[in-house]
């Protein structure tokens, strides 16, 4: 067998070798601009074959692929400030050279992209956000941008809590953030990485959900275990957003559940000066792009500033953001591009004291970010190889959370030391400022290299790609940071806060993968086929998988085509998933509490117990995906139905340590510290638990997405839009074993089980959402109105139902026993009481609660107005509208008696953009 396999290997590869040493088709061009200068720096994108080259100081690019005069292909030519040019070629168009005209992007154009596009790019079902349409928006951040996909629904700048994306899940909880998690942000290249973050208190002690620091007014400003806050990402030096929500190509790693590929501007543009304004938020950002002298290329420089008010009037919960970017683009020879990238930001969610608060509550999460990128492609004039691209990024941050809380309470008596045993603790005042604090400084590491190559076989055109990536995320902060006589939690649930440095206890996490992806075209039953398929290897936290993906498309005739995706992905634990602080079990044996310390005696036992999360495996999922796209000279229509499985997602569950402890008796004089003793009794203390991390979630995903667009329809200078997509995920813990300790006193002397051990719970959560939408474009006026109309059809949430009777017990060793069928009258278990979450049980056993399933009660809509004025091309003026009817309907609930509301009020954008 492995001989057959390694002559296949060979016989495979010196195919390959004789196919590519064929000569190379030619493909050059041109690509000027209106007054016939070359462009240099526009990208040029062959779709079938994801082959890309930008153009030389001249404007010209050129490919070397081996086709055959007549293939069909998909030509994309984009550069900053330019109207992108879309064009089907063939190779006999390159014959004599070919020439491409780029026009100013501008609202006086007469066909102008205003609103996203779903196009053939990284995957079948690819919707891409040209710079037009992200003016358009007036966004505050990539959020905004994202809210336009089909599915999601405009809401009214959100910037006071952090904003993460999810794709294609309806799922909730730890649930969506492990979809954040694994949808993978892509910035010129470079991932965007959130795994070093590690700002939250100890996992071991309150688990995923309970362990993120908040103010409690404002809830958290943090984001462990999942992906990146959206608010941090500012939208006006972006050029394009792609957004693949189905199958990735093999390029990308470190993803479950998509991909967002965002190009920022690169080369000369004209002084460009945005501000815009909602309510207490205001938002002001200048760029510009330089040409240098002789062949020194490009420098674009931008600056972001933004300040946002929760309520103006009073200003105590604020949010800032501050960002400087710099990119130099240049040929440093000829056929050798470098871009050299430098970023810097900062950020500050605050929350400041009221002066009418007598407990001086205050809470602040700040950070800064300095991020170096270079990115270096070569261009290689070889029968083998066409071009070698190098990417790689460093980026350095500091992460500050601070909490702090006036207690006024009675004596604590405080556990504080790092080792397992018995010993004397400390008593505490129960009047002090607490503090909590978290101090992260996350380094983070992603460098990728990819080789492109051409060859044919036959008929069938190839563009191979492949290579290699690696990522590094570390964390050298001081971590938890502990006053000691200032702890704001002791004694909960038998545990208490220590600290725990970040950079001498945490390592390093490092990731690889490699991958191969030929993209090809060929005939089939006398039909066009283009398709790309994959294999991508990933090694991640000692775990290697396997990733087969595929897209392919079946090109009907001119106007109908088919679509099919299949592929497999994974992404690896974060630092915070991976290096927990350990578990300190504190149990008071003792405490004498006389009002002097000299007197007092708190005796307790601390049972150290460390995190060992090397096995935990990466998160999977696996997507097929089936499409229909139209297409004529007046409408364009694509279906995607999916089917998106998720496993092995992080999650913390509850797991129980009991302690068998020696009982104590004192003895107490008077002005002494009191003496104690073992009375030679044991008491067990059952209830003591930790949280620990492990790959329980499940999801099933599925949906259908409807996108129906017109071409504008010139006597009324308008198109419209529809949008529908239908989601439903179902979702459970695999490893939720619901334990619930019985209370002693009502456990027989002949019982055994001291915790009943219930099912796992399933839920359900479906919706159905669409959108109208209408854009009327007066180029002669450089005028354009958008109305959009969100329209909420249905959004039901339920549990599927549970085991109504246990079906285990621990016993006092806490040794499991399965309960295959319950009998009540069984001595060693019978007195087990029903599910204790139960309120209502079903004729099939099955637990049913009406506080458990909720529903859109009433179909309404929301409606949303933009519109833009340019001035001589040079001045642009835009006020945006959310609710612009500020309707908001509502509906009152029986079971809460309260009316519930749906939707924001009214909220006004009003921006204004200067060209100089």
């Amino acid at each position: 067998m492995n001989r057959r396999i390694y002559l296949s290997v060979v016989c495979l590869l010196l195919s390959f070798i004789a196919n590519a040493q064929q000569d190379p088709t030619i493909l050059r061009g041109r690509v000027i601009d209106e007054s016939r200068k070359p462009i240099v720096f526009a990208s040029v994108w062959l779709e079938e074959l994801e082959l890309a080259a930008w153009t030389d100081t001249a404007g010209y690019f050129v490919f070397r692929a081996n086709l055959e005069k007549a293939t069909p292909l998909s030509l994309r030519i984009s550069f900053v400030g330019k109207k992108t040019i879309n064009r089907k070629v063939t190779p006999a168009t390159f014959v004599n050279g070919q020439v491409f005209q780029m026009q100013d992007l501008s609202l006086t154009l007469d066909d102008v992209e205003v609103s996203a596009r779903r196009l053939q790019a990284s995957s079948n079902s690819s919707i891409i956000f040209g710079r037009e349409a992200i003016e358009q928006l007036q966004a505050f951040s990539l959020a905004e941008i994202l809210n336009q996909l089909p599915g999601k629904t405009a809401t009214p700048p959100m910037l006071q809590n952090p904003q993460q994306i999810t794709l294609r899940t309806q799922a909730d909880g730890n649930y969506a953030l492990a979809n954040s998690l694994g949808t993978a942000i892509y910035i010129d290249g470079i991932r965007q990485s959130n795994d070093a973050n590690m700002q939250n208190r100890s996992l071991s002690a309150r688990g995923m959900s309970g362990s993120v620091l908040g103010s409690r007014s404002d809830g958290a400003f943090d984001v462990p275990f999942g992906g990146l806050d959206l608010r941090d990402i500012p939208v006006d030096n972006i050029e394009s957003v792609e957004v693949v929500t189905g199958v990735a190509s093999a390029q990308y790693g470190e993803l479950t559940d998509g991909a967002i590929i965002i190009n920022r501007q690169a080369g000369k543009t004209p002084y460009q000066l945005n501000t815009r304004i909602n309510g207490g938020s205001t938002d002001v950002s200048l760029s510009k792009g330089f040409k240098l002298n002789n062949r020194l290329g490009a420098l674009n420089i931008s600056l972001g500033y933004l300040r946002s008010n929760k309520d103006p009037r009073d200003k105590i919960k604020s949010f800032d953001r501050v960002s400087l970017g710099m990119m130099w683009t240049t040929y440093l020879f000829k056929g050798v591009k470098n871009t050299f990238s430098f970023d810097y930001n900062t950020r500050l969610d605050d929350v400041k004291q009221d002066p009418d608060d007598d407990t001086e509550k205050m809470t602040y999460a700040k950070g800064r970010n300095l991020s170096i990128t270079n990115r270096i492609s070569i261009d290689v004039k070889s029968p083998f190889l066409r071009n070698i691209s190098l990417n790689a990024g460093f980026s350095t941050g500091y992460q500050d959370t601070y909490s702090q809380w006036l207690l006024n309470g009675m004596p604590k008596g405080l556990a504080d030391k790092d080792t397992t045993g018995i010993y004397e603790g400390r008593f505490i005042p129960g009047n002090y400022l607490a503090e909590e604090r978290i101090i992260g400084k996350p380094v983070t590491f992603d460098g990728n290299l990819k080789m492109t190559a051409s060859y044919r076989t036959g008929s069938i055109v190839h563009g191979l790609n492949y290579g290699m990536s690696m990522s590094v995320s570390a964390n050298n902060g001081e971590g938890i940071v502990l006053q000691p006589d200032k702890p704001r939690w002791v004694g909960t649930g038998n545990q208490n806060v220590r600290p725990y440095n970040f950079d001498k206890l945490v390592p390093a996490l490092v990731s690889y993968g490699f991958y191969a992806q030929d993209n090809f075209t060929m005939k089939v039953a006398g039909k066009r086929l283009v398709t790309g398929i994959g294999l991508r290897y990933d090694l991640q936290n000692g775990w290697g998988s396997i990733q087969p993906r595929i897209n392919t498309r079946y090109i009907l005739d001119k106007h109908w085509e088919v679509t099919l995706a299949y592929g497999v992905a994974s992404k690896s634990p974060t630092l915070a998933h991976r290096y927990p602080a350990p578990a300190w079990l504190d149990i008071p044996l003792l405490s004498v509490y006389t009002g002097y310390e000299n007197s007092s005696l708190f005796l307790v036992y601390t049972h150290k117990q460390e995190t060992d999360n090397s096995r935990l495996k990466p998160s999977k999922s696996s997507q097929v995906e089936l499409g229909v796209k139209y297409n004529n000279r007046f409408l364009n229509s694509s279906l995607f139905l999916y089917s998106k499985r998720n496993m092995n997602g992080f999650n913390s569950y509850s797991e129980f340590l009991p302690l068998t402890l020696p009982e104590y008796g004192y003895n107490y004089t008077p002005g002494q510290k009191p003496t104690y003793f073992p009375t030679g009794n044991y008491i067990l203390y059952a209830d003591v638990k930790r949280f620990v991390v492990t790959n329980g979630l499940r999801t099933e995903n599925y949906g259908a997405e409807w996108i129906l667009s017109t071409r504008k329809i010139p006597e009324i200078n308008t198109s419209f839009t529809l949008s529908t997509a239908f989601s439903l995920s179902k979702y459970y813990n695999s490893n939720d074993r619901r334990m619930y300790m019985m209370d002693t006193a009502k456990i027989p002397k002949t019982g055994k089980a001291l915790f009943g051990v219930y099912s796992r719970e399933e839920r359900q959560n479906w919706s159905l959402v669409s959108r109208i939408s209408s854009d009327t474009h007066i180029p002669a006026l450089g005028f354009v109105v958008s109305l959009a109309a969100d329209i909420f059809w249905a959004n039901e949430r339920k549990v599927l139902g549970r085991g109504y009777r246990p079906t285990g017990y621990l016993d006092r060793m806490f040794r499991y026993h399965e309960i295959i069928s319950f009998d009540p009258q069984n001595p060693d278990y019978g007195y087990l009481p029903p599910d204790p979450d139960a309120k209502e049980v079903n004729e099939d056993g099955v637990i049913i609660t009406e506080s458990m399933n909720s529903g859109q009660p009433l179909i309404y809509a929301i409606m949303s107005m933009r519109i833009a004025k340019e001035i001589k091309k040079k001045i642009r003026i835009s006020i945006s509208a959310y609710n612009v009817l500020n309707k908001r309907p509502s509906k009152f609930n029986e079971k809460t008696q309260k009316t519930d509301i749906y939707g924001s009020p009214l909220s006004v954008t009003a921006g204004i953009s200067l060209k100089f």
